[in-house]
């Protein structure tokens, strides 16, 4: 009797590349007014020379703190040796200053000439930086300081870790945050018109940290990206985007608790009280971690913010961390691999539109509203999954409206006649800037979704459903489509 076939071996996984970098221009934005803008771009090639990634700037220095944009980038790179000439385009939303005039369609085209040096990649350009429906239109110099480096991504649809390789050994610790944090003013005014120090400025976001190599007597390096946003009337609008450095150390006696301090540079202001200058931020944090058990981590930290302008507060900080670990190619340096297994998560990256009939403004009007989308999907079950997105203004004379939401979707499995897949999606968040009247900024939003694959990784989305804040005063339908990539990280919860 003949022994059944065995499955096919996956296919070897090899690191894919991608690159990060960092730009920095002043951008005229009146006339003899110039706004210091600072951007972090990530980018993974399509072809040899043609990529494609997600940038966001925000605002350092000048009087336009609180401006921010984000959106998508396509780049074209011509190598010769050490040196290679780079063409874009980015496209997205921006804004976010109260002295910000337009409706927040944001285009960057721009050309550079690059050297590397090491493992960097350092070069000079131009840009141009225009806002069809706003007052801006500059063309400006610019620096960048870029890194290539390799990340994993595996096909879409996940499944088994690979056959081959010991990817155990290449994992980082990973903790994906959700935040709230209090900022009490400290002495003196935070307001833009310097009168009285205000209420607390309540903030919602999400953060990431990821490991760094090195271990010297337990103390663990980490890097961190964070977002948050107001969930404060009076400041409707604040939002904050930082990166920075921290530690964390085990108790010996009792390793479910540590202590840990970090600190974080950044761009944020907006709303038309609070005043951060230019919007160069600057925080120190002190904190303790415990995990309970399983994957779940709760922290508490508390620390300084500061501004260039009046802005200066003292910050009290609780987090809900999940912790996981994803694999990072490149030498074994892990000093710990995780015990749990591998497997390949499967990820969705989407960029769209939605369109939101009537928006209500801080004047009782109520226009039409555009705005452009970043998502992020993470499978957590046959059809289940966790969604992270943010949104922006384009169009609707809002310019600086932005949005940044958390939540749950629900997809069913792929129809093999005709491509399609239906579900629906609830999220909460913060949302505010642009004169769009949000009160205290929390808003919730649920939709039916249709999406159509014409490949596995490749998808087309459509999106319909209700957005309201939490008292009623903004309330509409909205529309949307977008564009969905499929694919999946090697990761152990």
């Amino acid at each position: 009797m003949p022994l059944p076939d065995a499955p096919p071996a996956p296919p070897p996984v090899t690191p894919s590349i991608v690159d990060i970098a960092v730009t920095t221009e002043r951008v005229g934005v009146t006339a003899g007014a110039t706004m210091g803008m600072t951007g972090l771009h990530y980018s993974r090639p399509l072809t040899p020379r043609l990529s494609l990634g997600a940038s966001v700037f925000g605002a350092t220095s000048g009087d336009r703190g609180g401006f921010f944009a984000w959106g998508v980038t396509g780049l074209y790179r011509w190598r010769d040796g050490p040196w290679s000439a780079e063409a874009g385009l980015f496209a997205g939303g921006g804004g976010g200053s109260p002295v910000w005039i337009g409706g927040g369609l944001m285009l960057r085209p721009h050309a550079a000439l690059q050297r590397d040096v090491g493992p960097l990649r350092l070069g000079l350009g131009v840009s141009r930086v225009n806002f069809p429906n706003g007052r801006v239109d500059s063309t400006q110099p610019f620096a960048t300081l870029a890194w290539t480096g390799d990340a994993l991504y595996g096909p879409p649809g996940g499944g088994p870790g690979p056959a081959t390789g010991d990817w155990a050994a290449q994992a980082w610790p990973t903790e994906t945050v959700a935040s709230f944090t209090q900022y009490t003013m400290r002495d003196g005014s935070a307001r833009r018109d310097g009168q009285g120090h205000g209420p607390p400025l309540r903030t919602a976001g999400l953060m990431l940290r990821r490991d760094l190599p090195g271990d010297w007597q337990g103390v663990r390096p980490y890097w961190l990206l964070g977002a948050a946003g107001s969930l404060t009337g009076d400041y409707a609008g604040y939002a904050e985007l930082l990166a920075g450095l921290g530690a964390r150390w085990a108790l010996p006696a009792y390793r479910p608790l540590a202590l840990r301090i970090e600190a974080a540079l950044g761009s944020g202001g907006g709303g038309i009280a609070l005043d951060t200058a230019g919007g160069l931020l600057r925080k120190l944090d002190l904190g303790v971690s415990w995990r309970p058990g399983g994957p779940w981590q709760l922290s508490a930290l508390a620390g300084r913010i500061d501004s260039n302008g009046r802005f200066s507060a003292n910050e009290a900080r609780l987090e809900l961390a999940w912790l996981g670990w994803d694999v990072v190619p490149g030498p074994a340096r892990s000093p710990e691999p995780p015990d749990a297994p591998l497997n390949w998560q499967p990820w969705t990256a989407s960029a769209g539109w939605a369109h939101y009939p009537q928006v209500r403004r801080d004047d009782s009007r109520e226009p039409a509203l555009d705005l452009a989308l970043l998502k992020l999907e993470r499978e957590i079950g046959p059809h289940w999954r966790l969604v992270g997105q943010a949104g922006i203004a384009t169009h609707g004379n809002a310019g600086g409206y932005a949005t940044g939401q958390v939540g749950v979707g629900w997809l069913t499995h792929r129809n093999a006649a005709s491509g399609w897949r239906f579900g629906g999606e609830f999220t909460l968040g913060a949302a505010g800037g642009g004169g769009v009247r949000v009160n205290d900024g929390l808003i919730v939003q649920a939709q039916a979704q249709a999406r159509y694959e014409f490949t596995p990784a490749w998808s087309l989305q459509l999106d319909a459903g209700w957005l309201r804040n939490h008292d009623g005063s903004l309330s509409t339908p909205f529309a949307g489509l977008s564009a969905v990539v499929s694919f999946s990280r090697l990761q152990a919860p």
